[in-house]
C-alpha cells in the first residue's frame, strides 16, 4: 500500500515479512530480525518501521521503530516490551510472518567530524544503524543497569565491538556512567546525538547547557500511520509543531520541548 497523503519523503509499502529471530536480551528488551531484502538495501539510519504485532486487525495499529541493523539482507529492530502490541510481539516465533510498513522516518542529517552516540537501554536501536555508517568517526556509549543485561551488551558488542558499555550497578563494562567519560565541552565540529528514557535526555540536556547547539535528541512518539498523514507524534519545536515520523526522529535539544504532552 503506498502511502497516499505524499508527506513522506520517499515510499511507504507494507511487506509481509518472515521473522527470522526474535530473541529476549533483558528484563522487556528483545530483538527481532526480519527476512527483508529490499528494506535492507534502502535503509539508513534515521528510517524507521511500522510493525504489526499480526496479521489482522487486533491491535489495529502498528508499533513504530528504528532499524538497528541492516545486514545480507535483513533488518532488524531492539524493542522494549511497554504494552499489548509489544506483548504480542515478545511471543512471536522464527518462522512467523508479520505485517511491516517501512521505510518511515528521514535519514539523519550529518554534518559533524566527528560523532558521539549515546543511548540509553533499548534506545540503542535508534543509533546502531548511524555507528555502523560512520565507523571510526563515530563512538558508541550506552547505558544499562547492569545485572540481567548481559545479552543486550553482547548482542551491542556482537554488531559494534568498539562500543563503550556502562551499567548503574557496575556489575560489567567500563564503569558506572558515561558521564565520567563524556567529553565537556564537545569541541569544534563536533556533536552528540542521545535517545533514551527522558530522564536520560534531560541529563545530557543538563550536562551540555554550555553547548546546546550541539547536542541532538533522537525522540520516541507513539504513531498511527508513519508517514505524516495522522498527526499522532507530533513534538513542539522552535520553529512550530513538526511530526516525528516525517519531519524527525532527530532534533536539536534545544530546539524541541520533550515535555510537551
Amino acid at each position: 500500500m503506498m502511502a497516499e497523503c505524499g508527506c513522506a519523503p520517499h515510499a511507504v509499502d507494507d511487506y509481509i515479512l518472515p521473522v527470522t529471530e526474535n530473541i529476549k536480551l533483558a528484563d522487556r528488551i528483545f530483538w527481532m530480525t526480519f527476512a527483508a531484502p529490499e528494506l535492507a538495501r534502502r535503509a539508513k539510519a534515521g528510517n524507521g518501521v511500522m510493525v504489526y504485532a499480526s496479521q489482522g486487525s487486533d491491535p489495529m495499529l502498528g508499533r513504530p521503530f528504528a532499524v538497528a541493523d541492516a545486514e545480507s539482507g535483513k533488518i532488524s529492530i531492539c524493542y522494549m516490551i511497554i504494552g499489548r502490541g509489544t506483548e504480542l510481539l515478545s511471543k512471536v516465533q522464527p518462522g512467523a510472518s508479520l505485517r511491516v510498513r517501512g521505510l518511515i522516518g528521514a535519514a539523519y542529517p550529518d554534518s559533524a567530524k566527528e560523532l558521539l552516540l549515546a543511548a540509553g537501554g533499548v534506545g540503542v536501536g535508534a543509533v546502531m544503524l548511524k555507528k555502523k555508517e560512520r565507523a571510526k568517526s563515530a563512538s558508541l556509549y550506552v547505558g544499562m543497569p547492569g545485572r540481567g543485561c548481559e545479552a543486550l551488551a553482547d548482542k551491542i558488542l556482537s554488531i559494534h565491538p568498539d562500543a563503550k558499555i556502562y551499567t548503574d550497578d557496575g556489575s560489567f563494562g567500563e564503569g558506572n556512567s558515561m558521564f565520567n567519560v563524556l567529553p565537556r565541552p564537545l569541541g569544534e565540529g563536533r556533536q552528540l546525538w542521545c535517545c533514551g528514557p527522558p530522564g536520560f535526555l534531560d541529563a545530557m540536556r543538563l550536562y551540555y547547557e554550555r553547548t546546546p547547539r550541539q547536542l541532538y535528541y533522537i525522540i520516541d512518539k507513539r504513531m498511527a500511520c508513519g508517514f505524516g498523514g495522522c498527526m499522532g507524534c507530533v513534538v513542539e519545536t522552535a520553529n512550530g509543531p513538526k511530526r516525528v515520523c516525517v519531519d524527525g526522529a532527530m532534533f536539536r535539544a534545544d530546539e524541541v520541548d520533550l515535555h510537551d504532552d
